[in-house]
């Protein structure tokens, strides 16, 4: 069995930033591979767990680039 790792985005983002890459291990193809599955959009969906939705305490959308030091909900 693997051990746990942490998949948190980085450590200047919010500890309750959370994205569905920090519960699966997604990345079953090689980096040559992972190359053309790439897109240029960011897709990636997340949510706050105080909330469990799109939008944090603050009623602000959650994203990687807003749940960051100096946000007044942010926590570390």
């Amino acid at each position: 069995m693997n051990p746990l790792t942490s998949r948190h985005v980085t450590p200047v983002h919010c500890g309750k930033l959370r994205h569905k890459g920090m519960y699966c291990q997604a990345d079953s193809h090689s980096e040559e591979e992972m190359s053309f599955y790439r897109d240029a959009i960011e897709a990636t969906a997340f949510w706050c767990a105080c909330t469990q939705t799109a939008f944090g305490p603050d009623g602000m959308p959650v994203t990687a680039e807003l749940c960051a030091e100096g946000r007044g909900c942010c926590e570390h």
